[in-house]
């Protein structure tokens, strides 16, 4: 709890800066600003809601139906995100930003001046995770994922049954080998309100590439989501 109110409360100050900071003209702000500041003005968001689509895809063209999810953050503390597949999806809006502010290898305006559908002006950002902190992530979400699958297995499976204890333990071997040769690149592409500092859409690509039974496989994760309904004590915006 005490973490999740420093995190607002540093986003609240690097927006207030911002605006200040205003003496800097919006025109020379460089990306790395502009990308701190739409980390800080959603995070300073009481409520907003977000919705989108995830989906893998192997080296070799076969891709995996989409996953569409929507979620919602009120006070600042999000609520459970509603997938259209049993498995669990998590995603923070607010952490990847914030991850990607704190470890980003480039960051780059592509695009500056266009309006989207609502009419606002807008900026598209494109940032490369560093790819020691990509890897370090998606290592840790692999092992809880893991981990929670195996241990459901082993759950059902109580005392009578070591075979499957074996596939558990094997499984285990299997992702302790190919972590170790995990390399993986994320790159994000930002939609930003350039008036309301606030991120519209993100489009997340990761890929990744591992070692498996003496082949080297790739896979590739893509992850587009909008923003909408945002609502702020300081002040509405719709």
């Amino acid at each position: 709890m005490y973490g999740h109110k420093l995190r607002v409360l540093i986003a609240a100050l690097l927006l207030a800066l911002g605006l200040s900071g205003c003496s800097v003209p919006e025109a020379k702000r460089t990306p790395e600003q502009w990308l701190s500041l739409s980390y800080a003005g959603l995070a300073a968001m009481d409520q907003y809601a977000f919705s989108g689509s995830m989906s893998m895809g192997l080296e070799e063209g076969v891709m995996f139906k989409p996953q569409m999810f929507e979620g919602k953050v009120v006070n600042h503390h999000q609520l459970t995100i509603q997938s259209d597949k049993q498995d669990p999806l998590y995603w923070n809006p607010v952490e990847v930003l914030d991850s990607l502010n704190r470890s980003h290898e480039s960051v780059e305006i592509i695009v500056s001046g266009e309006r989207d559908a609502s009419g606002a002006d807008t900026l598209v950002l494109r940032a490369v995770e560093k790819r020691d902190a990509a890897k370090k992530r998606w290592t840790s979400v692999l092992v809880q994922e893991l981990d929670q699958v195996t241990g459901e297995v082993v759950i059902k499976s109580g005392t009578g049954s070591e075979k499957r204890k074996e596939i558990v333990e094997q499984a285990k071997q299997e992702l302790d080998a190919m972590l170790r040769s995990l390399e993986v690149r994320t790159e994000y592409e930002i939609v930003v309100d350039k008036q309301r500092m606030l991120p519209l859409k993100m489009e997340e690509i990761t890929t990744f590439a591992y070692e498996r039974n003496g082949r080297r496989l790739k896979e590739n994760r893509h992850t587009s989501v909008r923003f909408q309904a945002f609502e702020s004590s300081a002040a509405r915006t719709d």
